[in-house]
């Protein structure tokens, strides 16, 4: 599994549980102590809990979300310190993201007053559904990279076919000005073809962790009775305190989602949650459309750099230098 899908299903599910809770009637800060014991009990048996080669898991999350709520803190500035203090690479960071997305959504939910067990049983729906997405993808992706690193290897492998040949391959290539430059433009198409094929997956990658995220937010603050201009400020800020990294992938096309909302229910005189929620659904369903697309056409697009890069590689060093080792032996010098 991915390490996007992997944060994301870990929030998920102690954003379910919190919500569980906390509509059984416990206090906030009960329910963050209750899940964080059996989150932390639980670990060792199903590795819920296990920390990432960085030695951050989710049971750090949760002891500052824990402990902040114990002390009456603001549980999203705790956890938006835990935040900083991760790396910035692999899941640690993607952990880090994920829970910047509980932040937000809790803090959007504590300062407009919105019932919290509501507000994070539809955020751990949005996720899961987020997650499912990215696990899906990495699935798809996966045979398009197989390909593109077989393919990819397949001029090292001619070479090597040769010198198994009989034929000094090796000499040819390091020995004659021709071998000379057909090594240089062989290594240097093998070199493009990866960058190329890595470029054509990256493009394909999801720009956005969560999409519907905004409008979903803006709906839950206007749930508690705050205007359109005060749930909006309030969603911004959030996002923009506690996920600054979802703002930069992908949020501006929320934020346009939630205007041509907002003008929509304003000119024809119907209530804004309601459609604000239904354009979150929109958002997500487009996401998996176009994601499931990308996946679709990567494996096609990623034949140009194998045909315009890898095969003029294999000939280079796979054809050319058993050529000149055959020419070589009957005599016929190239410099």
């Amino acid at each position: 599994m991915s390490a996007v899908a992997t944060a994301l299903d870990d929030v998920a599910a102690v954003a379910q549980r919190l919500a569980v809770l906390l509509a059984a009637g416990i206090a906030p800060e009960r329910a963050w102590g209750f899940v964080e014991a059996r989150w932390a009990a639980s670990g060792a048996d199903d590795g819920e809990a296990a920390p990432d080669a960085a030695g951050v898991g989710v049971g750090d999350y949760l002891a500052c979300a824990a402990r902040a709520a114990a002390r009456a803190d603001d549980v999203a500035v705790a956890i938006r310190a835990e935040c900083a203090a991760a790396p910035r690479f692999g899941l640690a960071h993607q952990r880090a993201v994920a829970w910047g997305l509980f932040a937000a959504t809790w803090a959007v939910a504590v300062r407009s007053g919105a019932p919290l067990a509501a507000t994070l049983q539809g955020f751990a729906s949005g996720i899961r559904h987020a997650a499912a997405l990215h696990r899906e993808l990495e699935v798809a992706f996966s045979g398009p990279r197989s390909t593109a690193r077989l393919v990819g290897a397949l001029p090292l492998v001619a070479l090597g076919f040769g010198l198994l040949m009989g034929f000094d391959t090796v000499h040819a290539l390091t020995a004659t000005p021709i071998g000379w430059g057909c090594l240089a433009g062989g290594l240097g198409l093998m070199i493009a073809s990866r960058r190329w094929s890595a470029r054509l997956l990256a493009a394909a990658e999801p720009s956005e962790l969560a999409p519907g995220l905004e409008p979903e937010l803006v709906a839950v603050a206007m749930g508690s009775g705050a205007s359109v201009g005060r749930a909006r400020g309030l969603v911004a800020s959030a996002l923009d305190d506690f996920a600054p990294f979802v703002r930069e992938l992908g949020g501006a096309a929320d934020t346009r989602a939630v205007d041509a909302v907002v003008a929509l229910a304003e000119s024809a005189g119907v209530p804004t949650a309601g459609l604000l929620r239904a354009e979150a659904e929109r958002r997500r369903a487009d996401a998996d459309a176009a994601g499931r697309a990308a996946a679709a056409s990567v494996a096609v697009r990623l034949t140009v750099p194998l045909a315009v890069c890898v095969l003029p590689a294999f000939m280079l060093l796979g054809v050319v230098p058993v050529l000149v080792a055959l020419f070589a032996g009957s005599g016929i010098g190239f410099g």
